[in-house]
């Protein structure tokens, strides 16, 4: 560890560091690596969430797909199959208020893929156990979420990543004009 390190500071030679200003520079590329890692987890830290609800009427099925917000998933892609089927039984797209419905013709695991096009989607699977029931059934999928941060800490915490960005930059923009010669 000791030589690969050494090895790369032997590569800033023409910068001049001294012993503290060799640990700060090592210091501000731990700060680079940790700030990459962050960005690359943004993508699923400030990701919002979709979420369904199945509702079994007197022979139908309907799907109502919705942001976590609470706003509808409208005109969606939808995507039904049925159930031990690779095929698509049905597609189409939902309504201003992201509801879908469909009428399954044999009793299983039918399987609702519910997708907007720019990266959201929530699969859903309904199992139907009788095409001539009358009873209306509602069933909440699981949430699957694998993290969630609420808008308000992601909103905190973008802003302080900014700033945490420009004092970065401003500290090596520093560091240059301190090693700049005269």
């Amino acid at each position: 560890m000791k030589t690969a390190l050494t090895s790369s500071l032997k590569l800033l030679a023409p910068f001049r560091f001294t012993e503290g200003s060799k640990f700060l520079f090592m210091l501000d590329i731990l700060i680079m690596v940790v700030f990459i890692l962050l960005l690359i987890s943004l993508k699923i830290a400030f990701a919002h969430g979709v979420e369904g609800e199945i509702k079994i009427f007197s022979g139908g099925v309907v799907i109502t797909a919705t942001y976590d917000t609470g706003e509808p998933m409208s005109y969606a892609k939808v995507e039904v199959y049925a159930p031990d089927s690779k095929i698509k039984f049905q597609t189409g797209r939902t309504d201003r208020n992201g509801r879908f419905a469909f009428v399954p013709d044999v009793p299983g695991r039918w399987r609702v893929i519910v997708s907007d096009g720019i990266g959201h989607q929530i699969k859903l699977s309904v199992e139907i156990k009788n095409i001539a029931s009358r009873k209306i059934e509602i069933q909440k999928p699981p949430e699957n979420r694998p993290l969630f941060i609420s808008r308000k800490i992601a909103a905190v915490f973008g802003i302080l990543l900014i700033f945490g960005l420009f004092g970065w930059i401003k500290e090596i923009w520093r560091i240059k004009q301190r090693l700049r010669p005269r």
